[in-house]
């Protein structure tokens, strides 16, 4: 991740106190954030996901692929510094090396996730519990076709995200 915030070290900075909010969930700004120093919570509909913390991790990667408003908020776990990406769904199609280290972080995601699912797989296959359909589930997500991909919940009784 060096290489990544020395490609960013022209960029403009935020500096952000412990408590305040990076991103909000469903407001769109089209801005993607590189994490220079500090720690990040990322929360989506009130619960807490997973805390960031490496220097140069991408925090709003998944709007700017997407062009979409962001599906989790973000807020500072402490005192912290970012590198500004502004207009980022276009700069991820003029700015090659930004888009490889952002596709390699997503497919590392996707590694892991195919690794969970056959790690489901192993243990519930021959359950008959409501965990044997996570296989399933996590398996139409991977094979998800991008036209027929749309934040939200098919649930009447979840609101979109």
């Amino acid at each position: 991740m060096n290489d990544l915030l020395a490609m960013c070290s022209n960029l403009p900075e935020i500096r952000l106190a412990k408590g305040e909010r990076l991103i909000e969930e469903a407001v769109r700004t089209d801005r993607l954030y590189v994490l220079k120093r500090g720690a990040f919570e990322v929360v989506r509909s009130g619960i807490r996901v997973v805390l960031i913390s490496e220097p140069g991790a991408f925090l709003g990667e998944i709007s700017a692929m997407l062009g979409s408003a962001p599906t989790a908020s973000v807020v500072a776990a402490q005192d912290s510094t970012v590198h500004v990406v502004d207009d980022a769904s276009a700069s991820v199609q003029r700015w090659p090396e930004l888009t490889y280290a952002i596709a390699q972080l997503l497919a590392q995601r996707l590694s892991a996730v195919t690794a969970y699912l056959v790690d489901i797989k192993r243990q519930y296959a021959d359950s008959n519990t409501h965990l044997a359909l996570m296989d399933q589930v996590l398996a139409n997500v991977i094979a998800m076709h991008p036209s027929a991909t749309k934040p939200g919940s098919e649930r009447s009784d979840v609101p979109d995200y």
